[in-house]
């Protein structure tokens, strides 16, 4: 080992630095960014300061790939940018990243509902927020996957948001970034007001870094639970 070609292990750091490259990359810049988790094939994204008021003239971009082959797709738990000015107060998704990129959409305006998936057609992503002076509005959180995960749910999305007693969804990476509570435990099951993907980062269903798919079924509970802390995740008595 101590003879080891130094030509060599740079030809090594060079191919992993490569791999790591081709599987995805991720960037953020500006001072108006949130808590964000932006893994290789899905992430949850924010404004500063949410769920409370946004700062006022701020930026954030963030530049999101996926593995080539692989297109993006969004899903809102709230959009609320509001100041009436849509040419400083707003959120806006590109295709691609750089000079080269190509608007999808751009929204503004108070307690804005989409409802829809909203799709790139590569796997390379912007996600531009721009904020002038304002009196309110909570920002924004959204999550993202891959297309390959046509039921991704966001990390607020609760038990109750879900009629079936059996339903399997994809659930984002980073969905503690949200100030969501969860009350259960894995044995015993969790309250269905919680949010499902918290509450399976606390039984170790899920990672936190990588999110994944969930299954879960609904079914009458116990009357009391106590606080427990797993994962990184403190459930509420």
């Amino acid at each position: 080992m101590g003879g080891a070609d130094p030509a060599a292990a740079g030809v090594l750091l060079r191919a992993i630095l490569v791999l790591l490259a081709a599987r995805g990359g991720r960037a953020q810049k500006g001072d108006g960014c949130g808590p964000s988790v932006l893994g290789p094939s899905s992430g949850t994204l924010s404004s500063l300061g949410y769920p409370g008021t946004y700062p006022n003239n701020t930026v954030c971009e963030w530049e999101i790939s996926v593995p080539r082959g692989d297109r993006v797709h969004f899903r809102f738990a709230e959009l609320d940018v509001g100041d009436g000015n849509c040419q400083v107060s707003y959120l806006r998704l590109y295709n691609g990243v750089g000079p080269e990129r190509r608007e999808i959409v751009k929204y503004c305006g108070r307690s804005v509902k989409v409802k829809e998936l909203i799709e790139s057609t590569g796997n390379q992503v912007t996600v531009q927020f721009m904020s002038g002076n304002h009196q309110g509005g909570r920002g924004f959180y959204l999550s993202y996957s891959t297309t390959k995960h046509s039921d991704l749910i966001t990390c607020v999305d609760k038990g109750t948001d879900f009629p079936e007693a059996e339903f399997s969804k994809y659930c984002p990476a980073g969905c503690l970034t949200s100030t969501e509570e969860i009350s259960g435990t894995m044995p015993n099951g969790y309250r269905e007001s919680s949010p499902v993907c918290v509450a399976a980062v606390h039984a170790g269903v899920v990672s936190n870094a990588e999110g994944g798919r969930i299954d879960v079924v609904s079914s009458k509970g116990i009357p009391h639970y106590e606080a427990t802390l797993a994962n990184n995740v403190t459930s509420t008595g």
